[in-house]
């Protein structure tokens, strides 16, 4: 099972926080996980294989200054977990979201959990889907799109030789969905299936900006913004599996460092629906 789950704070003290918050929401998630699952906190810790999860940054409190948020008294901000495998989706269901204490620190401030969403009526990025369901739904459609209309809500990179690769070029963006769906999905798709889109895969439009991700020494430039590709040539049943693949990024987004609130991604309505 595939979840999505919307943690939504209220501010306590007024501060600041760093805008490339990700690591303080991984360890607000790994602290946690000590106290109600130390066994499991340890597993996740020690895999450094594909991982199970992805995070989200703090969001919701408007533009940085100077790399830094403004943080006021009663302020509302969100941030996102997606479990990858049953197994971890059952434990967030059963431990880490019911014990989830009323105050929690984020950084060095204080904020009051006000809600959960699962659910896309109670938040756009909130939503669950047994990722049997999801194949099915997408490998066994006999028309499948030609065309696909991507978002990426925050700052979105790529391994590339020597560094970060800023840009969702075909075959890095499909290939970092192809391994986690290989990793943690109920159905093998070809391992070809990168090359495939790096060779046929066309970028139609998009509409980016490179951000700056500083965390201490290291610095990660993303980009964040929509992106339009399309695969034309390729045959009914290639683009189904891109299909699934481009459905799958809302729950594993895209690239690396995503457990660290990179690569935050959805798929978008096709124009006009």
């Amino acid at each position: 099972m595939l979840r999505a789950v919307v943690i939504q704070l209220e501010a306590l003290t007024a501060g600041t926080l760093p805008a490339a918050n990700g690591r303080e929401v991984h360890g607000l998630w790994f602290h946690h996980w000590q106290t109600v699952d130390r066994a499991l906190a340890d597993q996740l810790h020690a895999d450094q294989r594909q991982c199970p999860f992805t995070l989200s940054p703090l969001l919701g409190l408007g533009a940085p200054q100077h790399g830094q948020l403004a943080v006021a008294p009663g302020a509302s901000a969100w941030f996102r977990v997606t479990t990858l495998t049953a197994e971890l989706s059952q434990r967030l269901e059963e431990a880490w979201l019911p014990r989830l204490p009323e105050t929690v620190m984020l950084g060095p401030l204080p904020w009051r959990v006000t809600g959960l969403a699962t659910t896309p009526a109670a938040h756009p990025w909130a939503d669950s889907r047994a990722q049997e369901a999801l194949a099915v739904e997408h490998l066994l459609n006999a028309d499948p799109p030609r065309q696909w209309h991507l978002h990426f809500a925050t700052p979105t990179a790529f391994h590339s030789a020597g560094g970060h690769l800023p840009f969702p070029l075909p075959g890095a963006l499909i290939g970092s969905w192809l391994r986690r769906w290989q990793a943690f999905g109920p159905v093998a798709l070809p391992e070809d299936l990168a090359d495939l889109a790096q060779q046929r895969v066309l970028i139609s439009s998009y509409r980016l900006h490179t951000v700056p991700v500083r965390e201490g020494q290291r610095t990660t430039i993303g980009c964040v913004g929509d992106l339009t590709v399309s695969a034309p040539a390729l045959r009914p049943g290639e683009r189904a599996m891109l299909d699934l693949l481009a459905a799958y990024a809302f729950w594993a987004g895209s690239g690396h460092h995503t457990p660290q609130g990179l690569g935050v991604t959805r798929l978008l309505p096709p124009a006009g629906s």
